[in-house]
């Protein structure tokens, strides 16, 4: 199971964006849509079983734990 949590606050439509993202960061490892707070690059941080996907710049993202 997966859940996501937001680990900054964020709106509805920013978490939105970012879930949306994860299939293309997950298998491309990057993605050309940029930040909607500060068009910085979207990235995804690997943890082991869980990873994060947000803003380089530290302004928006979401982690995802694996269960």
């Amino acid at each position: 199971m997966v859940t996501n949590t937001p680990t900054v606050d964020i709106t509805a439509e920013e978490a939105e964006l970012l879930i949306s993202l994860e299939e293309d960061l997950i298998a491309y490892g990057k993605t050309d849509v940029k930040c909607p707070r500060c068009d910085g690059n979207i990235i995804v941080s690997d943890f082991g079983s869980s990873y994060t996907i947000g803003c380089e710049n530290d302004c928006v993202k979401v982690g995802f734990r694996g269960i």
